[in-house]
Order: structure tokens, then sequence, then C-alpha cells
């Protein structure tokens, strides 16, 4: 019978996501800064990721958005989210676009980042 209601709580559920993990609730606080000035970086696209362990037949991890912010006019971006162990994030804005791993979390789970930006994006070709 549980089997049963299991099935159906899952067919009545489509595009839903059942994770097996759960994760601790973390803080990621921090600046966004030009490397080549030390400049605050305003309205910059911070998206994090880490991989969770979703109810699946195959052996793998996922990894999604859990979590983004927006810098503000000094650069400054707090995001609180339940995340893993092992974090990435991107860093997006209309001149530059970088990829950063977090540190392991200390048992605080606060971090407090700078980042730097340098890598440019690549220039797009001229439309015909």
């Amino acid at each position: 019978m549980k089997r049963l209601i299991v099935f159906a709580l899952l067919l009545g559920l489509p595009g839903c996501v059942i994770y097996l993990d759960n994760p601790p609730l973390r803080t990621i606080s921090g600046r966004v800064l030009r490397a080549d000035t030390d400049a605050p970086i305003p309205g910059a696209r911070v998206t994090f990721y880490s991989g969770r362990k979703p109810f699946s037949l195959l052996p793998v991890d996922t990894f999604g958005i859990d979590a983004s912010a927006s810098t503000d006019a000094d650069g400054r971006f707090s995001v609180s989210a339940k995340l893993n162990d092992k974090v990435d994030a991107f860093v997006q804005t209309d001149e530059f676009d970088q990829k950063f791993s977090l540190p392991p979390f200390p048992a605080s789970n606060h971090l407090d980042v700078v980042w730097k930006l340098s890598a440019k994006k690549p220039a797009l070709p001229p439309r015909r």
C-alpha cells in the first residue's frame, strides 16, 4: 500500500524533483571587484551551484542553480541557501564572465569572499 501511495504522489507531481540529501543553510557574502582597478562592480549577477543527490535510478548528482544574487552599488552581495560542500559560483556582467570554486565552509557555515574579475567575455563576431 505504501508503494502505491508513493507512486501516486510521484505521478501527481510532474516536473518536481525529490532530493535525498538535506544540505545545511549556508551564507555567502562578499564583494565583486575589477582585477585591474579594484573598483567595485555594481549589478553583477552571482549564481551558486552545488551538487544535489536526487531520487533517481542512476547514481548521479545534479547541478542546478541553488541561489543567486546581484551586487549593490558597492559591489557587495549576500545570499543564504541550502548548499552542499562543493559549491561553484559564476559571476557575470556585460563585460566579464568568470567561474570561482568556493573553499570549504567553516563550522559557522558563513563565507566572506572577495572576487576580482579579469576574464572578459569573448567578443562576438560581427553580424552580417
